[in-house]
Parts: structure tokens; C-alpha cells; sequence
């Protein structure tokens, strides 16, 4: 039987810890009250099953909220992209773009708009103080693409409407609708012929950035040497915290830059409105 370590919502999050822990269904609320509901005494006595997860073949679901007009056929066929695949390659954000006379050289960073090509290196445009407004927005454009591009997402989200624009339209189409008249409203357009969803995944300890789950690196490779114990306790703590509905609101996943998230590891594409009203029955 394959178990996701997946916390977006409590009974997912009761099922992991019931198949990790091999706690009889029914018996895990008592388990945790033996232990005066105090996680550290919870751990102690469950330690010899917590050693046991083998880092390296647990795979942990992700949530990422995503907008586009084709109910996700483009995603379910080629997977999840980084901004760079996505405005490099021919797709539906591409072709939007190239039909309001958009384009991107994403090799010699530039970008053209009606013909004209501008400077899209952010490292030419560092000292802000000193720059004008467009090319502060030129800045903003070339970090999302080189810098801010990995393919982000959640642990949990209990209302992913809460989380800036992400449900409307691309956070680098808002970016880009600041940069000139032609380019005006370009997000707006977009969530007027599109519809939100949360794309549903899985993925392994190696897709992730180590500051996901630490504090620091020297944190990280210490752990390491210790055979991930302080991780499966981040991991436990999380899952717990989510079965009794006490979670953050938010718990990110950083997924490591150029990581792609291929159709097989896909599980599941859900309108974002289905989605909420899911989690929000556990919230109310």
C-alpha cells in the first residue's frame, strides 16, 4: 500500500500518521491523549516506528494554484514548467502573450513588445535608487524569470484566495501589466478567458529546497548524518498539527529550481472553487 505523506487536510493527514505509526483506526486521539497531548512525549513513544521512514522513498503531496483556459490539458500532457520552459516553449501562456504582440528571448534575456526589444537581466538594473520606473519593472520581469522560477507551491493552504493573485492570474502577468501602455491589464486578460485549479502532486525529499524544512544548511547536513530525525520530527509535528485542524494557515514547498513536475507524478487537477469548499468544511 503506497501513503502519501499528505497533510492538506486532516483526515489525509490521520491516514499517514495511521499507516506510519501502525495505530489502530480509531485509536490515534486516545494514543495522543496517553501522552497529555504533548507531542515530544507522543514522539518518545513512537520513535522506533519514526526511525523507521525511509527518507528517500517517501513521497509528500503538493498543492499549486495555477489559472489557464483548457481545464489543465496542457499541464496533465507536459507536466508542471518553470517560467523559463513555459514562456521559451510554445504554450498557452506563450501564444497569449505572442498574440498581444509579446515575445521573450529567453537565452539573450530580452524581451519584445510590439518589435521593440528591452533588456530583461535583472543584474543590470541592481542599484534601484537610481533607476527609472520602467526599468524597475524590467528588473521585476527579469527576476521572476532567473531568479524567482521554481515551481512553488504548498504542504497546506487553508484558503489559497488568501495568497496574493495566484488564483486569478500569474503573478508575472501582474508584474508584466506594469511595465507600459501595451502591456496594460495583460492579467486581467487572462482571468477573463481562465479558470483557477489546484494542481495536486507528489514528490520526493530530493525535489525540495533544504530551507523548506530548515533553518539553515548546516542544519540540513547535520540532519543528514543523523538519519533525518529532526526532519521526520518536522514531518510528524506537521501531520499532527493538521489531523487536530491546527495548522498554519500556510506551509510552504519550495521545490528546487528546474525541477519539473512530470504528468506521471501528477494525482489530481481540481477547480479552485471545489478545492476551497473541500477544506473549508474542516474550518468552520
Amino acid at each position: 500500500m503506497q501513503c502519501y505523506f499528505d497533510i492538506t487536510n486532516p483526515d489525509a493527514s490521520y491516514d499517514w500518521l495511521h499507516y506510519i505509526l501502525n495505530i489502530k483506526k480509531g485509536n490515534f486521539i486516545s494514543d495522543y491523549l496517553d501522552c497529555n497531548s504533548d507531542f515530544d512525549a507522543f514522539f518518545r513513544k513512537h520513535v522506533d516506528e519514526i526511525e523507521r521512514i525511509d527518507i528517500k522513498k517517501l513521497e509528500l503531496v503538493v498543492i499549486h494554484v495555477t489559472t489557464n483556459g483548457d481545464q489543465c490539458a496542457e499541464i496533465k500532457r507536459n507536466g508542471l514548467r518553470d517560467l523559463k520552459k513555459v514562456l521559451k516553449e510554445k504554450t498557452e501562456l506563450s501564444t497569449f502573450l505572442d498574440n498581444r504582440g509579446i515575445q521573450f528571448d529567453i537565452l539573450n534575456k530580452l524581451m519584445y513588445v510590439n518589435g521593440k526589444a528591452y533588456d530583461i537581466n535583472y543584474d543590470h538594473y541592481q542599484d534601484l535608487d537610481r533607476i527609472t520606473q520602467k526599468k524597475e519593472v524590467l528588473h521585476k520581469i527579469g527576476h521572476k524569470i532567473y531568479f524567482d522560477f521554481q515551481v512553488n507551491g504548498f504542504f497546506f493552504c487553508q484558503d489559497i484566495n488568501d495568497y496574493g493573485t495566484i488564483h486569478r492570474a500569474p503573478e508575472f502577468l501582474l508584474t508584466l501589466s506594469d511595465f507600459s501602455k501595451e502591456t496594460a491589464r495583460i492579467d486581467s486578460e487572462w482571468e477573463e478567458q481562465s479558470q483557477p485549479y489546484v494542481i495536486k502532486f507528489k514528490a520526493r525529499i530530493t525535489d525540495f529546497e533544504y530551507f523548506t524544512f530548515y533553518g539553515c544548511v548546516e542544519d540540513y547536513l547535520q540532519d543528514y548524518q543523523n538519519n533525518w530525525i529532526e526532519l521526520k520530527r518536522w514531518l510528524l509535528q506537521k501531520a499532527v498539527s493538521s489531523m487536530f485542524s491546527d495548522s498554519a494557515s500556510q506551509i510552504f514547498a519550495y521545490m528546487k529550481r528546474g525541477r519539473v513536475i512530470e504528468p506521471d507524478r501528477i494525482l489530481e487537477c481540481i477547480p479552485a472553487e471545489q478545492w476551497r469548499k473541500d477544506v473549508f468544511k474542516y474550518y468552520k
